[in-house]
């Protein structure tokens, strides 16, 4: 089965180095975890709710190694998920639809190493930021194949976001970005040492594409600017914020994105369901523009989809119809995106 658990992550934050472009992200459809390739039973219904909490201190460049330090970037999201499988010509499949609710927690700022064209050294960008609820995700899936005798399967399942969600166009950050989104993704996991019903090591792995329409009545956003520090005696003549913030009609555009996951489940009691997975992730592309109304002139945002995560979860039923799992992310490298921290609790309960 399929998660969004980080609609979140690069959706809701902006790259931030081209201040003049503003920020925006993508509301992204799924973000799947180990087991969620495993096929349950028929005819059954699945009630899902996620809570995650993100934090960023740091917003990666576009290349290089360096990260505006000094930034906070901090959400707790809530998730309603629904899931129902059946049977088509001896082949399971289902559908589903999921809807979040994303809250930013505190004052949201980017910390800049330099505040030009002042003189005045290293600042704050502060991001403007409406809460709300994000786009809803509505999705089929079926198993081509589904094997559990060897613990091997492969899924196939399609997505797609109508742009319905809390947006801001003049936000800097948002719980989404009021554009379609397609997305279709593939997971496979088979059985690497031991068997299904015995202690045993697999590997699952995930890879999505998405497309993404665009927004016609987005706006190109640069935040209130502040230095760290205006010295003595021009501070009686500079006051903060050094820049205001501004808002200009434009089109948003992103270009499609991919991303790949794979984990590594040991389950040490199958039958508890009871599984640690160590884990990794990585996405690509997902350049953001905006095209001002004014003038027609193209604006590179900053903002990419290129992350590095490491993750960690570990899951198992406390009861024969109730799963719960915990998941730890990571982030390694984000080029055009901002540096994540997140912890996420799950509860599925089958009926």
């Amino acid at each position: 089965m399929f998660q969004r658990n980080h609609i979140l992550r690069t959706c809701l934050f902006a790259g931030a180095l081209a201040l003049s472009a503003g920020f925006a992200g993508s509301a992204k459809a799924s973000d799947p975890l180990p087991g969620d390739s495993i096929a349950p039973p028929v005819n059954v219904n699945i009630g899902m709710i996620y809570n995650q909490f993100n934090d960023a201190g740091a917003l990666g460049a576009l290349r290089g190694s360096t990260y505006s330090h000094n930034t906070h970037i901090s959400t707790d999201i809530a998730v309603l998920r629904y899931i129902r499988t059946f049977e088509i010509k001896g082949v399971e499949a289902g559908v589903q639809i999921y809807e979040p609710y994303i809250s930013f927690l505190g004052g949201q700022k980017l910390g800049l190493a330099n505040t030009e064209p002042s003189p005045f050294g290293a600042g704050t960008a502060n991001l403007s930021h409406s809460s709300g609820f994000g786009q809803p995700n509505i999705g089929a899936f079926f198993w081509p194949v589904n094997n559990p005798v060897t613990g091997t399967y492969v899924v196939v399942a399609p997505w797609i976001s109508p742009p319905i969600s809390g947006f801001n166009k003049n936000s800097n950050l948002n719980p989404g970005n009021n554009t379609w989104v397609y997305e279709l993704e593939v997971g496979a996991r088979t059985t690497l040492i031991g068997t299904p019903k015995t202690p045993n090591l697999q590997v699952e792995v995930w890879g999505e594409i998405y497309g993404f329409g665009d927004n016609h009545n987005s706006a190109a956003n640069s935040p209130a600017v502040s230095a760290n520090n205006i010295p003595y005696p021009a501070s009686l003549l500079v006051t903060n914020p050094i820049a205001s913030a501004s808002s200009t009609p434009a089109t948003f555009h992103e270009q499609t994105s991919e991303e790949f996951r794979i984990y590594f489940p040991y389950n040490f009691a199958p039958a508890m369901g009871a599984f640690i997975a160590p884990g990794f992730y990585q996405s690509f592309g997902g350049k953001q523009t905006y095209t001002i109304h004014a003038n027609g002139a193209k604006v590179d945002s900053g903002n990419r989809t290129e992350e590095s995560q490491l993750r960690l979860i570990a899951s198992t039923f406390v009861n024969p119809s109730t799963q719960v799992m915990l998941v730890g992310g990571y982030d390694i490298a984000n080029h055009g995106g901002p540096l994540n921290r997140s912890i996420e609790f799950r509860i599925a309960k089958f009926f």
